[in-house]
């Protein structure tokens, strides 16, 4: 698993950047080693309420995404993380119904 960091309107210290990478540890068992996973951090200032975060995460190869905002960036790297994990075990999950499912299917047969 690549990670690619990129900072938008805020400097990305060596906390953030080691934060991204613990975060991630979560989602690496469902992503090979050639994939390679976008993480954006952006600060806004243009909002009613003040400052805010936000992150997305982007994962190339598969084209999963997810975004979330918070009030600092590690706020919203906590909200992130769980959207697109969710989504890789959704695809595990099918992967594996579609696989019993079949193997039912060819144990009927015989």
């Amino acid at each position: 698993m690549n990670i690619q960091i990129k900072a938008t309107n805020t400097t990305l210290t060596d906390a953030i950047k080691d934060a991204i990478h613990e975060k991630l540890t979560t989602i690496e068992p469902f992503l090979k080693s050639e994939d390679i996973v976008n993480v954006e951090i952006e600060e806004s200032t243009k909002h009613q309420s003040g400052r805010f975060s936000r992150a997305e995460i982007h994962i190339v190869p598969h084209g999963y995404y997810a975004d979330a905002q918070g009030n600092d960036a590690y706020e919203a790297l906590d909200l992130v993380v769980p959207k697109i994990k969710d989504q890789l075990i959704k695809k595990k999950e099918k992967k594996i119904s579609l696989r019993r499912r079949l193997g039912r299917m060819f144990k009927r047969n015989q």
